[in-house]
């Protein structure tokens, strides 16, 4: 009995995601300007920023798909470089709001040229009709993440308020057992 234990990576959507991003991680990294040193993560939260100042750090999640624990490294490490800056949100003691810096804006207005050649040299791997459904498929696999994201953070809601139920009503029957043995010890008495 044979078994195919051979894979191709040329047919693989993970494989080639990975090797896109690559490719676009080297031309985002080739177009920024000389001493900008800048991740696409870190542009992508001054991007964010800068649409729209003020968001708190849950929104930033939501905006960049970046996950909650990186975001907040990430916002620590940008906020100590100086290019944002964080301020407690008065309605939300837990919450900071983010705010780009002087210094943060600057490289972002720097960056932007470079990061939109870097977009176009990634669409000009593809021909010109299959540039807009390529981004649309890439919006719908992000769609995708986010909405498999929410769906198990439902999911999880709906288990722990089952739980929360559950302890709820084993305490009630506890009570009641406790009370019946109560009552059966009082008449024996």
């Amino acid at each position: 009995m044979s078994e195919d234990n051979t894979f191709e990576l040329s047919a693989s959507p993970g494989h080639l995601l990975h090797r896109a991003q690559q490719f676009a991680a080297e031309r985002f990294a080739s177009n920024l300007t000389a001493g900008d040193k800048l991740t696409q993560r870190q542009f992508a939260v001054l991007a964010a920023t800068a649409a729209s100042e003020g968001l708190t750090q849950t929104d930033l999640v939501r905006e960049t798909g970046i996950d909650r624990s990186t975001l907040a490294e990430l916002v620590a490490r940008m906020a100590i470089k100086g290019l944002v800056r964080r301020e407690a949100v008065a309605t939300d003691a837990r919450a900071n709001a983010i705010f780009l810096s002087d210094k943060g804006r600057e490289i972002y207005e720097r960056a932007l040229s470079g990061v939109r050649l870097a977009d176009a040299a990634i669409l000009s791997s593809l021909p010109k009709n299959k540039r807009a459904s390529f981004l649309v498929t890439l919006r719908r696999i992000a769609m995708t993440i986010e909405e498999d994201e929410a769906k198990a953070k439902a999911e999880l809601k709906k288990l722990k308020a089952a739980e929360k139920k559950a302890k709820k009503k084993a305490k009630k029957k506890a009570k009641k057992k406790k009370a019946r043995k109560k009552k059966a010890k009082a008449l024996a008495d």
